[in-house]
C-alpha cells in the first residue's frame, strides 16, 4: 500500500479569536499493491498507524475513488495572515520534481510560544516533524516550566487571484518550515549570566529543501538574539541572550551551524579591523601571518571575546578560528612556490587542529587499547575528518 499527501495545502489556524483551533485535515490517496506475493496491511490499518502522526485524514481515495463528502475540500484553507510577527521577507526560486522552477515569495515570522493562536497552530503543523527528523517529538509550547518557547516560522505567500475594495492584491499563506527555540536562564554562567536559547526542531519541507532557506532562518535566529534586550526592553528580567546553542544536531544542521556560524565570523572579524587592539581573539591573527608559528596558537582569551560577541559557544569560536586560518592558508599556498615552506606551515595547522581534538576528546582517546600508537592514529583519522570537512565547508573541493 503506498500513500501520499498534498504538502502544498498544509493547515491553516484562525488566529483572529484566542478559542483554540483544531487541527486542520489531510488528504491521503492510496493505490492497491498489485504484487499480492508479500503479505500487505490493509488501508484501514494504515491509516490507524499514520493518523496519530499526521492532520486528521477528512477524505481518503483508493484507486481514484475518493469517500469526500461535500465541503471537505473546505479544509485545505491558507492562512490569511502569517503566525507571528514578519521579520524577513526575501524572493526564492523554487525547483519541483519535474525539474520546472518557479520564483516565490517567502516571509519569516516570529512568534510567542505562550500566545494561545499559535500553540493552537503548532499543535496542528508539528506532527510532520515525525516523518522528517528521526527523533521528532511534540512539544507543548505554551509550556513556561522551567523556561519558554519562541517559534520561527517560514511561510511562502501567495497572491491570491482576488483582491480588496481598494484594488490592493490579497495574500494568503502556507508553511514551508520552521524552528523551535526554548529559552532558559543561566545566571550562574561565566563569563556573563543571561538566557540561553536552544535549537530544538528545525525542519524545512522537501519542497524548499537545498534552496538556502535553513541559512536564513538560522541567520534569523540570531538577528533575533541580537535584538532581544532592546525588543523585550520591558522584561523584569532584564537579562539578555548570551549563547545562542543546538540540542543534539544531526551532521546536516551541523554543516548548516557551522556554515552560517562561519560567515557571521568572518563578518565580525572584518567589520572589527578598527578596534583591533581591543580584541584579542582578532588582534593575533592580524599580527601574524600564516608563515609565523604563533599564528596557529590558539585565542589569547580561549575565545571568549568572540564566542561572546557571535554569541556561541567557547567552542563553536574555536572551530571558526579553524576554519578561518584553513582558509588563509589555502589563500597563501596559491600565491607561494616555496614547497618546504607550504609542507611547514601544513604542518603546523596539522599540530593545531589535533591538539584542539585531544582535549576535547580525552575519553576516547583513553579508551584506546592499543597504546599511544592507537592514539596517534586515532588523531590522525579524525584529524583527516576534519580537514576534508572543513575544506568541504569552505567550497575547496
Amino acid at each position: 500500500v503506498t500513500t501520499s499527501t498534498l504538502p502544498s495545502t498544509l493547515p491553516g489556524s484562525n488566529t483572529d479569536t484566542d478559542e483554540p483551533a483544531p487541527k486542520k485535515a489531510k488528504k491521503a490517496i492510496f493505490e492497491e499493491a498489485d504484487d499480492r506475493s508479500t503479505q500487505q496491511l490493509s488501508i484501514d490499518d494504515v491509516i490507524k498507524k499514520v493518523q496519530s502522526s499526521i492532520p486528521p485524514i477528512v477524505s481518503i481515495t483508493i484507486n481514484g475513488i475518493s469517500n469526500a463528502t461535500k465541503g471537505d475540500t473546505m479544509d485545505f484553507t491558507y492562512l490569511s495572515h502569517p503566525i507571528g510577527a514578519v521579520v524577513k521577507s526575501y524572493k526564492r526560486n523554487i525547483k519541483y520534481n519535474n525539474d520546472t522552477v518557479e520564483e516565490g515569495d517567502f516571509v519569516i515570522t516570529v512568534a510567542k510560544g505562550s500566545d494561545p493562536p499559535v500553540a493552537s497552530y503548532h499543535n496542528a503543523i508539528q506532527p510532520l516533524a515525525r516523518w522528517f527528523i528521526e527523533t521528532a517529538d511534540d512539544v507543548n509550547i505554551s509550556d513556561e516550566d522551567g523556561g519558554f518557547w519562541t517559534v520561527l516560522y517560514l511561510f511562502r505567500k501567495h497572491e491570491d487571484q482576488s483582491s480588496h475594495l481598494d484594488g490592493t492584491p490579497s495574500f494568503r499563506f502556507s508553511l514551508a518550515g520552521y524552528i523551535t527555540l526554548f529559552h532558559f536562564h543561566a545566571p550562574f554562567r561565566k563569563p556573563s549570566p543571561g538566557i540561553i536559547v536552544r535549537v530544538c526542531q528545525a525542519l524545512i519541507l522537501p519542497t524548499y529543501q537545498r534552496a538556502g532557506h535553513g541559512s536564513d532562518l538560522l541567520l534569523s535566529v540570531h538577528e533575533y538574539a541580537d535584538r532581544y534586550l532592546n525588543d523585550h526592553a520591558s522584561s523584569s528580567t532584564g537579562m539578555d541572550i548570551v549563547e545562542v546553542n543546538v540540542e543534539d544536531p544531526a551532521p546536516g544542521f551541523v554543516a548548516l551551524r557551522d556554515s552560517v556560524d562561519y560567515k557571521r565570523f568572518v563578518s565580525l572579524v572584518e567589520s572589527l579591523r578598527g578596534a583591533i587592539s581591543e580584541l584579542p581573539d582578532v588582534k593575533y591573527l592580524q599580527k601574524y601571518t600564516v608563515t609565523n608559528k604563533e599564528y596557529f596558537q590558539p585565542a589569547p582569551d580561549g575565545g571568549s571575546t568572540l564566542s561572546s560577541l557571535l554569541k556561541i559557544t567557547k567552542r563553536q569560536a574555536e572551530v571558526m578560528h579553524e576554519i578561518y586560518k584553513l582558509a588563509a592558508v589555502e589563500r597563501w599556498k596559491l600565491d607561494s612556490n616555496d614547497n618546504l615552506q607550504i609542507q611547514q606551515v601544513e604542518t603546523n595547522y596539522r599540530l593545531m587542529v589535533k591538539k584542539s581534538l585531544k582535549s576535547h576528546r580525552t575519553e576516547e582517546l583513553g579508551a584506546c587499547e592499543g597504546g599511544k600508537e592507537e592514539q596517534k592514529a586515532l588523531l590522525a583519522k579524525w584529524f583527516e575528518e576534519t580537514y576534508n570537512y572543513y575544506r568541504k565547508l569552505l567550497g575547496l573541493v
